[in-house]
């Protein structure tokens, strides 16, 4: 009998350590979150974007989707899409989903540079441009997220890996040299190898779906490249989802890569060796991300409260100072715990251990890329003021807004998350003061 109850315990131990078996939530969720998958694959012809000159796709190599994780509480809406695009804005979506009564939407590009132009107006036909299509699409998943709600409950964690490299190499004399390529795989300046796992469970405990944010360009496929993928998120997604196992889901969120290449460059000119480098670089991603949630078995998630603090604000233009823009700034507070500060275009690595050295929490992400409401675009990066003064590509170039605007985008972040936080009061207050006594010296 001993024997046959020792074997017993095993079985069940080694049950509780499988994929499948996870600790159930526990508590009341104030968090509700639907989840949708829609493809958003384009027909093959059309231009591409990220590299200038390049001309129509000729094939689709992979499948490109928009990934909606829909948050609602009791006071808040908030539609997040992870869509496998360069960069893009929806005013148009943006509206139809405040008109659903959701007035919160963060739509976070992948910035893969093997998507479609989605600027072209005469494609696939002059009555309805492929953005359009592809933005009904979304907005038709977020009405399914919407309608398919369950109590969510959330936690995060982070992992560590580096498979991008610094393209900015500082110089002794104040300037900066581009490298474009890196054949030697060496590092030429400071990266962020940091990668957040928030994961989203259910009331029995499944994990129903994985955000992740990574700071790294996904230009694994160079210029040459004709084929439609999703780059090395669209893999690191794919197998990350499958890992989680079900209908479970794996968004992508691109953090501050402005100024980070992929270390996994795929310039043969043949078309499978380069896509042995795509799946290098995801499955590098997603082993470390799976190795964080096997890490985070047996922590629960909690589910009390999820804030969304969006704002807009102007700056100069760098070059033409008499000209002004206008970029958004939106973050988000979970459970009081994990703080997301959303910025638009391209900010560089550096924001991301700002908003972690400052934010003063558990969890703290920069989600790059994104758009968070009726805002101009940086046009396209966000260098630090550092960054700006040794120049180089996307420091000195290919950026509209004055010097010193990431800067000030990011500490608003911070400012909002702390006004969430009731930690910034409105009026001023006596400060809390210690006098020792005698017996404290």
């Amino acid at each position: 009998m001993k024997s046959r109850s020792a074997v017993a315990l095993l079985t069940t131990m080694l049950f509780c350590l499988s994929s499948d078996c996870f600790p159930a939530a526990s508590g009341e969720s104030a968090i509700h979150v639907g989840l949708a998958k829609v493809e958003i694959t384009p027909p093959v012809g059309g231009n591409m974007w990220g590299y200038a000159g390049r001309g129509p796709s000729t094939e689709v190599h992979d499948p490109l989707f928009a990934r909606i994780a829909y948050f609602e509480t009791a006071d808040t809406k908030l539609a997040l899409v992870s869509w496998d695009v360069c960069e893009f804005q929806s005013p148009w979506l943006r509206k139809q989903l405040e008109e659903l009564g959701i007035p919160n939407l963060l739509l976070c590009s992948t910035h893969t540079h093997a998507g479609p132009d989605m600027d072209q107006e005469d494609f696939p036909s002059t009555d309805k441009p492929w953005r359009r299509t592809v933005e009904e699409r979304i907005l038709e998943a977020v009405k399914k997220a919407k309608e398919e709600t369950f109590p969510a409950f959330i936690t995060a964690a982070e992992g560590n890996v580096t498979i991008g490299y610094n393209r900015l190499k500082r110089e002794r004399d104040g300037t900066a040299t581009t490298y474009f390529e890196n054949p030697w795989r060496i590092p030429l300046g400071p990266v962020d190898p940091t990668v957040g796992v928030i994961r989203i469970d259910d009331e029995s405990g499944k994990t129903r779906a994985v955000i992740i944010c990574y700071a790294c360009h996904p230009v694994v496929l160079g210029p040459r490249n004709t084929k439609i993928s999703a780059d090395y998120p669209g893999v690191a997604m794919n197998r990350i989802a499958d890992y989680l196992g079900g209908d479970a889901m794996c968004l992508f969120i691109q953090g501050c890569g402005g100024d980070i290449n992929a270390l996994f460059l795929g310039r043969t000119g043949d078309s499978e060796e380069d896509f042995k480098f795509v799946r290098q670089a995801g499955n590098l991603l997603a082993k470390e991300v799976e190795e964080v949630l096997d890490e985070m078995k047996g922590k629960p998630g909690r589910s009390a409260e999820l804030k969304i603090r969006p704002d807009v604000l102007t700056f100069q233009h760098r070059w033409e100072p008499d000209k002004t823009l206008t970029l958004g700034v939106a973050s988000v507070l979970v459970n009081g715990e994990i703080g997301i500060v959303a910025l638009p275009g391209e900010p560089f690595h550096i924001y991301q251990n700002y908003l972690r050295d400052g934010a003063d929490l558990a969890h703290a992400y920069v989600f790059g890329y994104t758009d968070s409401g009726y805002h101009g675009w940086p046009s396209y990066y966000l260098p630090d003021i550092r960054s700006a003064a040794y120049g180089g590509y996307g420091a000195s170039d290919t950026t509209a807004p004055e010097v010193g605007a990431g800067e000030r985008l990011l500490n608003h972040g911070l400012i909002q998350l702390y006004t969430m936080r009731g930690m910034l009061k409105e009026k001023p207050g006596r400060p809390r003061t210690f006098s020792p006594s005698k017996s404290d010296i």
